[in-house]
């Protein structure tokens, strides 16, 4: 039986243009609260925050922009959890190379979706290379508009590796009390 979420062998491009929200809320709402999240720097984790809240596991990368992919990377080989990454155009751009890495040693439990809006938005909004159809270790790219500056993430990083932790540690059944 084949699961409805498996990996396609190249990503797709999403056609229609959709809100930030949009975008986030419906790769929250396919993978539901039992995945980990990984939120590229910028505009995306404070966009995805205001999404979450505390309700679900979210690592929000504070710096490091173009790093999200090889995070995510390195959580999903070390849990049976799924993980997803949110990320940017601009951020993707920036660490190309991760995108052959991920396909050739991604497991089945990574997925990466990039938020295309064609700019460097949390920056200035200067505009970033367009985007191909597809990458390798890409499993979609989603067309979104430029919507401004959403509110900060609402937790000091310390507070924010804590959480990201005792998911991990729950999934692998060591109880949250030894985190």
């Amino acid at each position: 039986m084949k699961d409805e979420r498996e990996k396609p062998d190249s990503a797709k491009t999403s056609p229609q243009v959709k809100t930030r929200a949009q975008a986030i809320r419906g790769i929250l709402d396919h993978h539901g609260r039992k995945a980990l999240y990984v939120a590229s720097t910028g505009f995306v984790s404070r966009a995805v925050f205001a999404e979450t809240g505390e309700d679900y596991d979210v690592f929000f990368m504070q710096g490091s922009m173009g790093l999200a992919p090889a995070i995510g990377l390195g959580i999903a080989l070390n849990t049976p959890l799924d993980v997803v990454v949110i990320n940017g155009d601009g951020s993707l751009l920036m660490s190309m190379g991760t995108t052959h890495t991920l396909r050739d040693k991604g497991p089945t439990n990574l997925y990466h979706y990039v938020l295309d809006n064609g700019c460097h938005e949390s920056v200035g909004g200067q505009p970033c290379a367009p985007l191909e159809k597809s990458y390798p270790g890409v499993t979609e790219i989603i067309k979104i508009s430029k919507d401004g500056r959403p509110p900060r993430v609402g937790m000091t990083p310390e507070e924010n590796s804590q959480r990201v932790r005792r998911a991990i540690r729950g999934a692998h059944g060591v109880s949250t009390a030894e985190v």
